[in-house]
């Protein structure tokens, strides 16, 4: 990193109180900062972690006027946090070049421009664009498109007729464009629907470890523009994500499910298949959710209700031992009075 409080100040566009020509060597948490680091105060509710920092300056709210350290005062310390991270720590993951343990087919032809890792495989007639970057052990299928700027961590897997935009980030152990789950009964036992449909992924989109994005019976399986998925999340085939929706770990999303702009899937949430979940739309962690939920509402608890009234559930749940006594009570009460 190796930037001096002034010129990390410029970069987050902040006010600097104190002595900015001290050299900052990385940036780090309170509790693991060092003299060479720098620290973000999110919250001016904490402003005396100050007093006990060792670390050689802290990005402050604007609340915070001075403190023992240099500080600099920005409207967003998340935002600055982001900035400073992006700036000088977040680098691509490997340098360009096709390693030469990776199996490319013929009809491949990629840009100057890309990195490829030891034993990767690409299908036949997949586009990869410029500034791409696939790490070891990915496997690519065939039909795919993979556009600039998109980063796909170690062991990646990409079925075939496999979209992805630009600026995506993968993580390790994904797999996208397997088979859904789909079967009918037969009269020996369940029969494989075959899947033969695709997915396509929007820019900006960022999915985490081990999730698994199922392909489209028919058509095609949507993530939409800047949604985040989490670890561990199952899509099943033929959903649709709108943009900016933001999937937490562990969420199970049956087929044929659509899921619009700019909602939050909290974790451990299940989806049942051929819903609709309305735009702006918040499900509570561990929600059950079997029937479609308007637009801006939140649900939360199994079945998924409101969440103001799934919170008098629980309330009332909480007290049924209580009233079961009171009952007992009332009953021992007009037994007596009825047969004195």
């Amino acid at each position: 990193m190796r930037q001096t409080i002034s010129d990390i100040a410029s970069l987050v566009k902040g006010e600097l109180v104190g002595d900015g020509t001290k050299i900052i060597e990385d940036i780090a948490p309170f509790d693991q900062a060092n003299p060479s680091s720098i620290s973000i105060l999110i919250n001016a509710r904490h402003s005396a972690r100050l007093d006990a920092s060792s670390a050689a300056a802290v990005i402050v709210p604007l609340e915070i006027k001075k403190a023992p350290v240099p500080i600099i005062r920005v409207a967003s310390p998340e935002q600055a946090l982001v900035t400073i991270l992006s700036t000088y720590i977040l680098s691509p993951p490997s340098e360009p070049g096709i390693h030469p343990t990776a199996s490319i087919h013929s009809t491949v032809s990629l840009p100057a421009h890309v990195s490829i890792g030891s034993h990767v495989t690409i299908g036949a007639h997949t586009t990869v664009d410029d500034h791409v970057c696939i790490g070891p052990g990915s496997s690519i299928g065939a039909h795919c498109r993979i556009g600039a700027d998109t980063w796909l961590y170690a062991h990646v897997i990409l079925y075939d007729q496999v979209c992805i935009g630009q600026h995506v980030i993968i993580h390790s152990g994904t797999v996208v464009g397997s088979d859904g789950f789909g079967y009918i009964q037969g009269e020996s036992g369940a029969v494989k629907i075959p899947q033969v449909g695709g997915v396509d992924i929007d820019d900006d989109v960022e999915i985490g470890a081990n999730t698994t994005i199922d392909r489209a019976t028919m058509g095609r399986t949507r993530i939409g523009r800047g949604s985040k998925i989490d670890n561990l999340v199952q899509i099943g085939h033929n959903v649709i994500i709108g943009e900016h929706v933001t999937i937490c770990a562990q969420v199970g999303i049956a087929g044929s499910t659509v899921i619009e702009d700019n909602t939050l899937i909290a974790g451990q949430a299940g989806l049942a298949d051929h819903i609709h979940v309305g735009a702006r739309a918040r499900i509570g962690g561990q929600a059950g959710v079997t029937k479609s939920v308007p637009p801006g509402v939140s649900v939360s608890g199994y079945p998924a209700r409101p969440h103001s009234h799934a919170r008098r559930i629980e309330a009332s749940v909480n007290r049924l031992p209580e009233l079961m006594q009171r009952i007992q009570d009332m009953e021992q009460r007009l037994d007596a009075l009825e047969n004195p």
